[in-house]
C-alpha cells in the first residue's frame, strides 16, 4: 500500500527513475562511465521521488485531520476509527487512504493496490464527483449510497467518500418499482372490414387464431388477460411484464400483420395501448389514451403513456381504409350544427401551407359560407407553398382571405375556429386563435402526435385518408347542404388530392377516386390544376442539381441544398419525390438551409420504409410516405450527421 501510494503522488518521477535504471544497465556492457553516471543520476532522482512521496503523505494525513475537524469531534483519529467505510483518492480516481471498515466490510479479501474508484462508480470523474454531495455507488453484488467530502487545495486536491451500506433497501425500492401495476387495452383495427368480408364462420376462426397469438405472446409474462369482446381485449400485469413486452418490440403486432387463415392473408392489425399510474383508475385512463393515440396514429401500434409522453412500437404499415361513409355523414352534420351557434368561422393551415391545408381550407370556407355563417380563411402570402392557387382564387374573385397579422383582432368567443391538415396547434399559423375562439374543430389526415389539439370540440382524424382535401370533399360531399361548390373550389381540392398522393399513385383508396369523381363532376378543371405544379426553368435546375449531388447510403438516398432560392421547400419536395424513381431507392431525404440554424427535412419513400418514424426522431411527423421535420445545427454537415443517426435509429428499431 505505501509504495503503491508513493507511486501515485509522483508517477512522472517514478517513470523517469525507472527509465534511467533501464539506461544504465543498457550501457554497462557498451561504457562502464556512461553506467556510473546514469546510475547516479537513477539514485538521485530516486531519492527525490522518495522524498517528494513521503512528504505529500504527510500532506494527506493533514487533509485527514482537516476532514476529522470539519466532523467537529476532538479525536485526532476520527476518520480511522469512524463507523462507517470511508476511503480517500485523488484526483486520478486512484485510493491513496481508507479505514480499516472499508477493508473489511467493503473489499474484504480483494487486493486494495488493484482498485481504484471507477470500482465502485461506473461513470466515475473527479470533475463531475467533487460537485456531488452524494452518489449511488456498488461494489460485488452490494449497493451503497456514498456521502462525499471535497477537500480543496491548490496543489493535490481529493475526495474523501463515505459509504452506506443500503443494498437491503434499494432491492425494495426496485421490487416496489417492478411491482407497479399497468393497464393495457388491445383492439383488432379493422375488424369491421373482416366482419364484412367473412363469413360468420371464418370470422369466428379467424378472431380465435388473432386470440390464439396474443395468449402465446403473453404465455410467459404472469398477466391476467380478459377478453372484453370481438378484437377488444384488457391486460394487467406489473412493470416488469411491461419491461419484457417492451424489449421484445411487441413482438404480437408483427405476427398478427403476417397472421394468415388457410394460407390466405388476413390483413389484420393490432393497436395497444398501455397505462401506468399511482393506481389501477390511473393506470386504465392513461391505458384508453394511449390506445386513442395508436388509433389516432393508424393503428398496428403499441403506445405506452409515460411521465415524460408516449413511447411507440410498430407503425410499419399503413391502416386499411374503411369504405364506410357514416363516419363523414355524422361528422358533417356535428360540424354542421356547431357552426351555425358561431357568428363566424376562422379556417386556417399549417404554417407554410400547401395545396392540401389550403385547398381544405377554401373547401371549410364553402361548407361554412353554405351553413349561412361568414368565414375567412387565413394565408401568409408571403410564406405559403401554394401561390399559384392563391392567386388563381384571388383572380376568380375570392376576397376573404385575412393575413396572420388581423386574424386575432378578428377572432373571439363568437367565432368558430377550424384547423386543417393539422392536429398541432404550433405548427397552425396564428396559434393564439386556438385559444381565443369560442370552440374548435380539427380535421387532419397525419398520425397523431404527442402535442395534438386534445381540446377540440371535433376532432376528424383519419390517418388512412390519402389528403385533407379528400376529407373535405367527402363532409361536402355527405352533407345536406344544398348548394354544390364552385369549379374554383373544387379544383383547389382536387389540387391538394393531386399533391399528396402523388398523381394517384400513393395512399390512394377507392375513397379517394370517388372524392376526384364528385370534384369532377362539379367542375374541377384537371389541366388547371397540373398548372399549379408547373415549376420554371431556374426551379428545374436547382432541383437536378439537388438529385445529382445527393448520396444512397444501404436505399436511403439523402440530398442537400444550401440555396436561399423564395420555394425551396418546394424545390427540395419534388426532388425528394423524383428521388424514388431511382432504381434501388426505398426512401428519399434532402436537406434544405432555412436560417443560420435551422434546417428543413423532406422525406418520401414508396410506403417499404416508414419516413415518418424517422421523422418524428427528429421532432417533426407526416406519413409513412411523405413526412417532414425541422433541425437545428450549426451547419448542414450536422444537420446530415443527425439525419443519419436517426434513420440508423429507425432500421435498428425496425430490425
Amino acid at each position: 500500500m505505501k509504495l503503491k501510494a508513493l507511486f501515485y503522488q509522483n508517477p512522472a518521477g517514478i517513470l523517469a527513475a525507472v527509465l534511467l535504471l533501464a539506461a544504465s544497465i543498457g550501457s554497462a556492457f557498451v561504457n562502464k562511465n556512461y553506467f556510473l553516471v546514469l546510475f547516479i543520476c537513477f539514485i538521485v532522482i530516486l531519492v527525490i521521488d522518495v522524498l517528494y512521496g513521503v512528504l505529500s503523505l504527510k500532506v494527506t494525513r493533514k487533509y485527514v485531520s482537516a476532514i476529522n475537524k470539519s466532523l467537529l469531534t476532538g479525536k485526532s483519529d476520527t476518520v480511522d476509527e469512524f463507523p462507517l467505510p470511508t476511503v480517500m483518492c485523488d484526483r486520478y480516481g486512484n485510493i491513496v487512504w481508507y479505514n480499516a471498515g472499508f477493508s473489511e466490510e467493503i473489499v474484504e479479501g480483494y487486493d486494495i493496490k488493484h482498485l481504484s474508484m471507477c470500482d465502485f462508480f461506473d461513470d466515475f470523474s473527479f470533475e463531475k464527483y467533487s460537485h456531488l454531495k452524494m452518489a449511488d455507488a456498488s461494489f460485488e453484488d452490494y449497493q451503497y449510497t456514498s456521502f462525499i467530502v471535497n477537500v480543496e487545495s491548490e496543489t493535490n486536491p481529493m475526495l474523501c467518500f463515505y459509504f452506506y451500506d443500503d443494498t437491503a433497501l434499494k432491492e425494495i425500492a426496485l421490487e416496489y418499482t417492478y411491482s407497479r401495476a399497468f393497464v393495457m387495452f388491445i383492439c383488432v383495427d379493422n375488424i369491421e372490414q373482416l366482419s364484412r368480408k367473412l363469413t360468420d364462420s371464418k370470422f369466428a376462426q379467424v378472431l380465435s387464431g388473432i386470440e390464439s397469438r396474443i395468449e402465446e405472446w403473453l404465455k410467459e409474462e404472469h398477466v391476467v388477460l380478459k377478453k372484453l369482446g370481438n378484437g377488444n381485449f384488457m391486460v394487467v400485469g406489473e412493470k416488469r411484464n411491461l419491461d419484457s413486452l417492451s424489449e421484445k418490440k411487441f413482438s404480437v403486432l408483427t405476427d398478427i400483420r403476417n397472421y394468415t387463415y388457410k394460407d390466405v392473408e388476413v390483413n389484420a392489425t393490432l393497436s395497444i395501448g398501455v397505462g401506468s399510474g399511482e393506481d389501477f383508475s390511473q393506470c386504465e385512463t392513461r391505458a384508453k389514451k394511449s390506445l386513442d393515440m395508436a388509433l389516432g396514429r393508424g393503428g398496428d401500434q403499441a403506445a405506452i403513456h409515460t411521465d415524460e409522453g408516449y413511447i411507440y412500437f410498430g407503425g410499419m404499415s399503413d391502416r386499411v381504409n374503411d369504405n364506410n361513409r357514416v363516419s363523414p355523414r355524422q361528422t358533417a352534420a356535428n360540424i354542421s350544427n356547431l357552426i351555425k351557434k358561431y357568428n363566424k368561422v376562422i379556417i386556417m393551415g399549417h404554417k407554410y401551407s400547401d395545396y392540401d391545408a389550403l385547398g381544405s381550407a377554401l373547401g371549410m370556407h364553402f361548407f361554412s359560407e353554405a351553413c349561412g355563417v361568414e368565414s375567412y380563411v387565413v394565408v401568409d402570402e408571403k410564406s405559403t407553398l401554394a401561390t399559384s392557387l392563391f392567386e388563381h382564387v384571388q383572380s376568380k374573385g375570392f376576397k376573404d382571405f385575412l393575413v396572420p397579422s388581423k386574424a386575432e383582432a378578428v377572432c373571439d368567443e363568437n367565432a368558430l375556429v377550424i384547423v386543417v391538415d393539422t392536429q398541432r396547434k404550433q405548427l397552425t399559423d396564428v396559434p393564439s386563435l386556438c385559444h381565443r375562439a369560442g370552440a374548435m374543430v380539427v380535421i387532419d389526415h397525419h398520425r397523431r402526435t404527442d402535442d395534438y389539439i386534445a381540446d377540440a370540440n371535433i376532432l376528424y382524424s383519419i390517418p388512412s385518408a390519402s389528403s385533407t382535401c379528400e376529407m373535405v370533399t367527402e363532409l361536402i360531399q355527405y352533407s345536406t347542404l344544398q348548394d354544390n361548390p364552385s369549379p374554383e373550389i373544387c379544383s383547389a381540392l382536387l389540387s391538394g388530392i393531386v399533391l399528396d398522393t402523388k398523381d394517384f399513385v400513393l395512399r390512394t383508396s377507392q375513397r379517394t377516386f370517388e372524392a376526384a369523381g364528385y370534384l369532377r363532376d362539379n367542375g374541377a378543371d384537371t389541366v388547371q390544376v397540373r398548372k399549379f405544379f408547373s415549376i420554371d426553368e431556374q426551379t428545374a435546375a436547382l432541383k437536378n442539381e439537388i438529385i445529382k449531388s445527393a448520396k444512397i447510403h444501404q436505399g436511403f438516398m439523402v440530398g442537400t441544398s444550401l440555396s436561399n432560392h423564395k420555394n425551396i421547400r418546394v424545390i427540395t419536395s419534388t426532388a425528394a419525390d423524383d428521388m424514388l424513381n431511382i432504381d434501388g431507392v426505398r426512401a428519399s431525404f434532402v436537406i434544405s438551409k432555412l436560417d443560420a440554424e435551422r434546417f428543413q427535412i423532406s422525406a418520401r419513400s414508396f410506403g417499404e420504409e416508414n419516413v415518418q418514424l424517422v421523422m418524428e426522431l427528429l421532432g417533426g411527423g407526416g406519413h409513412s410516405t411523405m413526412a417532414a421535420s425541422q433541425v437545428t445545427a450549426k451547419d448542414i454537415e450536422e444537420a446530415y450527421d443527425k439525419l443519419l443517426n436517426a434513420i440508423g435509429e429507425y432500421k435498428k428499431n425496425k430490425s
